[in-house]
């Protein structure tokens, strides 16, 4: 019976461990860098830095949600909700592209028009 009760418990423990492994890569995000923010895959968890330049002027944007990370020479539209104050600086976000490799959206900001894909933040860093 004892070594019954001790393959029980390492089948148990392996079982657990295999459990937190896989939850751990399906929840991972993927760190990308520039050339993936200018064609991303849509709806792929992603997680990347750039510089947060705002928000971006316009009819469209006039409550001021809407706002630019700049990626190298490629942009991603964001929602400003969670950047507001981080304006000029360097952030981390984690979450996905929104759009497909069609549309993009082109937005102005300081007086230049940059194209970018729209980013949904899951979280910054």
């Amino acid at each position: 019976m004892g070594d019954k009760k001790v393959i029980v418990i390492l089948l148990i423990v392996i079982v657990i461990l295999i459990g937190m492994i896989s939850f751990t890569l399906l929840n991972s995000y993927k760190e990308v860098d520039s050339n993936y923010v200018f064609a991303p895959l849509p709806n792929e968890k992603v997680k990347f830095s750039g510089t947060y330049l705002g928000p971006y002027g316009g009819i469209y944007n006039i409550n001021k949600d809407s706002g630019v990370i700049q990626v190298g020479n490629a942009y991603a539209i964001v929602n400003t909700d969670k950047l507001q104050g981080l304006e000029g600086q360097t952030v981390t976000v984690e979450g996905y592209f929104v759009n497909d490799k069609v549309e993009k959206s082109t937005v102005q900001i300081d007086n230049k028009f940059m194209s970018g894909e729209s980013f949904c933040i899951e979280k910054v860093l």
